[in-house]
């Protein structure tokens, strides 16, 4: 791309740099910025996704701050204002710690007409809980269209006593695979007394038998009926499931099930609590990614809550 860093054509420029500042040794990165700079106002009038493009760069980069005073920049200008909307929408997809810190310029300079761009970039940005948290109010004196909340499902399960328990048990095969309301089921047992050894057999089968939603609403049931010994096995089931987008919620709640048993999951539920950029997910759009980081942020946040409670004197 460097024989293209003259062209004619703003947009050729603009892109050149960029994949020059790709593969560019730090010490160059301060020219390359500037020369970005320039080429951004004429480049948007011909390139798609200006902004989307610049984060790509700058996240590949790791260049988070970088990111965010460039926000601010290209916010101030109306002639960039969409090109640092479209770049504080990426970066709001990339880093956790975005929307805290773009929300305030993104509001301060959306006008009175939000342009379609500002509103995209507003929208994914309160996708984070803990910028409505920071800004909330700020929020509510602009019109915008937040993130549509995920509904999980309401209700509450019927009441178990131990002999309709152990009647919902007897129906299933001892390898059964699924069991509604196992927690529930087995719960109600437990607080009975001992599980017999068909009802344990089950509850094992639940447990180890295959990583997913069951294994973890069942983990906690374990640990009760088999006492700490378990717990080191169960652990290891649970805590590299915490990342997955597709499970690693109902992860997180069996360990805050756990409460002060689950005290050697903490490095593993703060290590996802900790991290700066967003885990990786497959969704169909940005800002479904972005959600199911929250979800997963939340459920983490919640469960070493839980846990750190239970253990407190």
């Amino acid at each position: 791309m460097a024989d293209h860093l003259d062209d004619p054509l703003a947009s050729i420029r603009f892109l050149a740099h960029l994949e020059t500042l790709k593969v560019a040794p730090r010490e160059q990165w301060p020219a390359l910025d500037g020369a970005l700079l320039v080429e951004a106002r004429e480049a948007a009038r011909h390139l798609d996704d200006t902004g989307r493009r610049w984060g790509w760069v700058l996240y590949g980069l790791g260049r988070e701050q970088h990111t965010y005073a460039l926000v601010v920049r290209l916010l101030a200008d109306p002639a960039t204002r969409d090109i640092g909307a479209d770049l504080a929408r990426e970066a709001c997809h990339d880093w956790r710690a975005a929307p805290v810190e773009l929300l305030p310029p993104l509001v301060r300079h959306c006008g009175q007409g939000i342009s379609p761009a500002m509103a995209g970039a507003l929208t994914t940005a309160s996708i984070s809980a803990a910028a409505m948290r920071a800004h909330g109010a700020l929020m509510a004196t602009i019109p915008f269209t937040p993130y549509p909340r995920a509904r999980r499902p309401s209700g509450n399960p019927p009441p178990y006593d131990s002999a309709t328990a152990a009647a919902v048990l007897r129906a299933r095969p001892v390898d059964t695979g699924r069991l509604r309301h196992a927690a529930e089921i087995f719960g109600a047992l437990l607080d009975t007394g001992p599980l017999t050894f068909r009802q344990a057999a089950q509850l094992y089968n639940l447990t180890f038998k295959r990583p997913g939603r069951m294994q973890a609403v069942c983990a906690p049931m374990w640990l009760r009926h088999a006492g700490p010994t378990a717990l080191s096995r169960l652990l290891a089931l649970m805590t590299p499931n915490l990342g997955d987008y597709g499970i690693g919620e109902y992860y997180s709640e069996g360990l805050a099930r756990m409460g002060r048993h689950a005290m050697p999951a903490l490095p593993s539920l703060t290590a996802l609590i900790d991290r700066r950029t967003r885990i990786p997910v497959n969704d169909s759009t940005r800002d479904g990614e972005t959600m199911l980081d929250e979800r997963l942020l939340a459920a983490a946040i919640d469960a070493r809550r839980a846990i750190l409670a239970d253990a407190a004197p």
